[in-house]
């Protein structure tokens, strides 16, 4: 991934960070978090108007396809993302539910919303490993293992600014 492309990831991702002012030591200010349902739409809207596009774009110019290979990429590419996306909706859902509960959980429903997150998890690498077996059948390893590389920094770049958003529990 070239610095250009790392830098147009970073600014479609993260906030905008301006300098603070020197300050006396003191507690650090949090970034403005999910609080409702309505919020968590929001931000969901917004990540999937603006994500899905530039994600494509961004994979596309950091993949080195000859006709071929394109022509047997993309189709994947598209159902992978689908499948992905049926995964981040479940993903939402137990976010929402964290949201919901804010402030009331109790170690019952925490429990759940961690057996939850750990089994969508298990879920999006269970997607993952598919499509990379699917892919070997048609592309080198090395443009694959590129991929696969490229998609995690984007989504980790995704995470990084959702992750911010979601209170801890209480």
């Amino acid at each position: 991934m070239n610095r250009k492309t790392l830098l147009l990831g970073a600014a479609l991702f993260l906030p905008i960070a301006s300098p603070a002012p020197a300050q006396a030591p003191g507690p650090v200010p949090q970034p403005a978090q999910i609080v409702t349902k309505d919020d968590l739409d929001a931000l969901v809207a917004i990540a999937r108007k603006d994500t899905l596009a530039h994600k494509a774009d961004l994979v596309a110019k950091n993949m080195v396809l000859d006709g071929s290979q394109a022509g047997a990429f993309w189709p994947l590419y598209k159902q992978y993302e689908a499948e992905r996306q049926s995964v981040g909706n479940e993903r939402f859902a137990i976010i929402g539910d964290l949201v919901d509960r804010y402030g009331v959980l109790d170690d019952a429903q925490a429990k759940s919303l961690v057996e939850r997150s750990f089994a969508n998890e298990a879920r999006r690498l269970a997607v993952e490993k598919k499509y990379k077996d699917e892919m070997l059948k048609v592309l080198p390893a090395k443009l694959v293992a590129r991929f696969f590389q490229v998609d995690r920094r984007i989504n980790m770049l995704i995470d990084l600014t959702l992750s911010a958003k979601i209170p801890l529990v209480q």
